[in-house]
């Protein structure tokens, strides 16, 4: 009898199971085509155009922000999953989008938001992107691939379409942190520099260079304008994978980076 109602429960909780991980996919499925209508909405795609696929068309913000005033930007990997609107509120300390989608309503994944202390607009020297890193690659997920330096040989380049400009940005700094060290969490407070301590931007920038997991063949300069996408890594205690950038000037090439992508083809 005892043994029965063992067999009983054991084939509960699988079935349980089994509905709770359809009831995520299906959640998931469905969060990923709206993302995509998002994208095709921003660079007026036509509906056979894939999210991972590469565009020159402008960046439409007005488009999204008509649907999300909250709206600032879109960023992207090329030939990756990692493309998805970028967001930045005041509500919840400026963490709502943490476990909010683009309709703003709750969702386990969230969307990349803006740091609440970064102006987009004029826009500030380093800008400070989170999203989650997930067990599915969405998201920000795919961060943690930029441990191995293959990674960033073939994806050496992120766009960021914002309403202050931006345009492409080349990576120049990968780490791999615990923000149980005080230095690391220091990371997150350089958003712009003080003009009176200007040795506080050089130190950020010899932190990055010294402590950067290997030579991205780039070197960030104290007039770049920085991006940085900040997620959570599992393997460290506290942990973070964060990837720098600075953004490509108009008018110049992409630098060794992308010179590197285009050798490993």
């Amino acid at each position: 009898m005892v043994r029965k109602w063992i067999n009983r429960i054991s084939k509960a909780i699988f079935i349980s199971c089994i509905l709770i991980a359809a009831i995520d996919f299906v959640s998931l499925y469905f969060a990923e085509k709206k993302v995509d209508v998002i994208w095709r909405e921003a660079y007026h795609m036509s509906r056979d155009k894939d999210r991972k696929d590469t565009t020159e068309n402008t960046f439409d913000l007005e488009a999204l922000q008509k649907i999300n005033p909250d709206c600032i930007g879109y960023i992207s990997i090329a030939d990756t999953p990692l493309s998805y609107p970028v967001l930045q509120t005041e509500k919840a300390d400026g963490m709502f989008y943490m476990d909010h989608d683009f309709e703003q309503q709750y969702h386990g994944n969230g969307m990349p938001f803006l740091d609440i202390r970064c102006d987009i607009m004029r826009p500030s020297d380093n800008l400070i992107v989170y999203a989650h890193n997930t067990r599915n690659t969405k998201m920000f997920s795919i961060l943690r691939f930029y441990k191995d330096e293959s990674y960033f040989k073939e994806h050496p380049v992120i766009r960021f379409d914002h309403a202050g400009g931006g345009g492409d940005y080349e990576i120049f700094a990968v780490l791999f942190s615990s923000l149980n060290e005080e230095e690391n969490r220091k990371l997150f407070t350089y958003i712009d520099k003080e003009p009176d301590h200007p040795e506080k931007w050089e130190e950020f920038l010899t932190y990055l260079d010294t402590h950067r997991l290997y030579d991205t063949g780039i070197d960030a300069k104290e007039d770049d304008e920085i991006l940085m996408l900040s997620t959570c890594y599992r393997q460290i205690e506290q942990g973070r994978a964060l990837v720098f950038a600075r953004r490509v000037k108009k008018g110049t090439e992409h630098s060794r980076a992308a010179k590197i992508s285009k050798m490993t083809e």
